[in-house]
């Protein structure tokens, strides 16, 4: 018997290549939507397809932003949902709230159980009868981003003479490009052999919230590429950075804030191990000193993570907390590199465990498999049916004290 094909609207995005399936059996239109975001900066919750492209689809994928059209939606997201930045408690929340408690969201799928402790958390708080938050909660599940893992292992990359070092990420500054800059300046006066590329736009301070805002901030870290051991590239294609990843012996997230990291998971498919700080869904994807590194996460005082008033980033406080950070971690992370380069058989038990823990976590055929099963279940409207992922999800919600007599 043929299986049951159904049209699916997704939105064109690098985000939803890792967060739905790579293949499919369903009809998925890869589609582009309204960015209502632009209009207005705190609109970054919900979105709008254009009617051509629903018109005679089953359902849509949405990914963090909620879909206003009419049809059957299931919404992946990878840190809160809805995203209402600053206009906690207004109308507009709640009425993306009830979108999400309505019949048209048939599945909320978290990323990580990070992103679905977030959801949990903030559901349990929020004004809402018990009713409605069980019926929000019944609907999560958790998937992990998937990407094509190579069927073989990787060539091994002995260690040789010099260690390759990578660093991949726009935002210079809170992906972690100042601390990959320090190290290497570190490593330079320690003679160590340790080359860096960093591949980078170089986005830093201004309107990133992570950063320090003051112009002229970042220029003694931007003037650290020009040591001899740096190479820094403007940009590469997706598939020329995958390369270069497998080409690396370690990949460099030492990041202030990220919900996943995705450059984690490309450079783990190809057996290079990460770098990274401790933080969001990060300690998911790497088990410290097995398959990759971690380092302590970056922290304002008093805070579970790096948050800092948006309009105060100007201030030397803060400027110097994000200095001291960027020393903590470069000192930490080439003690680490140091430790690799001491043990070249540890470091290949390492490569060996990343690429591993990559095709058995974030395999892309087990993807196929839950999506297509799930687009189906959606359409059904068994929104409440006791899939793996609600099962866990409802143990989780007891542990959180919601209600579900």
């Amino acid at each position: 018997m043929k299986e049951r094909q159904l049209t699916v609207v997704a939105p064109r995005g690098y985000p939803w290549t890792f967060n739905g399936p790579r293949q499919s059996r369903h009809r998925v239109k890869v589609r582009s939507y309204a960015p209502l975001n632009k209009l207005r900066s705190n609109l970054d919750g919900l979105t709008l397809f254009s009617p051509l492209d629903t018109g005679g689809a089953d359902l849509i994928h949405a990914f963090n932003r909620v879909p206003l059209n009419l049809k059957p939606f299931v919404i992946g997201f990878e840190s809160h949902l809805p995203r209402v930045w600053g206009l906690e408690g207004s109308a507009y929340e709640k009425v993306l709230i009830a979108t999400l408690q309505s019949r048209r969201c048939r599945r909320i799928v978290a990323i990580s159980e990070y992103a679905a402790r977030n959801f949990r958390v903030s559901v349990a708080e929020a004004k809402l009868d018990d009713a409605t938050k069980l019926s929000l909660t019944n609907k999560l599940e958790v998937r992990y981003p998937n990407l094509d893992v190579p069927d073989q292992a990787p060539a091994s990359q002995p260690l040789g003479d010099e260690l390759r070092a990578t660093f991949v990420g726009a935002h210079f500054g809170r992906k972690g490009g100042c601390v990959a800059v320090r190290m290497a300046e570190i490593a330079l006066r320690r003679g160590l052999p340790i080359r860096f590329t960093i591949v980078s736009s170089l986005q830093a301070g201004g309107a990133i919230w992570t950063d320090p805002s003051r112009p002229g901030f970042f220029d003694p870290y931007l003037s650290l590429l020009s040591l001899p051991t740096v190479t820094q590239i403007a940009g590469l294609a997706n598939a020329d950075v995958k390369a270069l990843l497998a080409r690396s012996h370690v990949c460099l997230l030492p990041t202030f804030a990220d919900t996943f990291g995705f450059s984690a998971l490309e450079a783990m498919a190809g057996g290079t191990p990460v770098l990274a700080t401790a933080q969001a869904a990060l300690p998911e994807v790497i088990d410290d000193g097995i398959d990759g590194m971690l380092l302590a996460p970056t922290l304002t005082p008093g805070k579970d993570g790096w948050i800092w008033p948006y309009a105060e980033r100007n201030t030397a406080q803060f400027e110097r907390l994000f200095g001291d950070e960027v020393e903590r971690l470069a000192t930490e992370g080439i003690g680490r590199l140091e430790a690799l380069l001491a043990d070249p058989a540890a470091y290949q038990d390492m490569r060996t465990a990343a690429y591993a823990r990559a095709r058995r976590q974030f395999s892309s055929a087990e993807a196929r498999t839950y999506w297509d099963a799930l687009y189906v279940d959606c359409v059904d409207r068994q929104t409440t049916t006791r899939r793996r992922g609600a099962m866990a999800v409802e143990r989780a919600d007891l542990e959180h004290g919601i209600s579900r007599g």
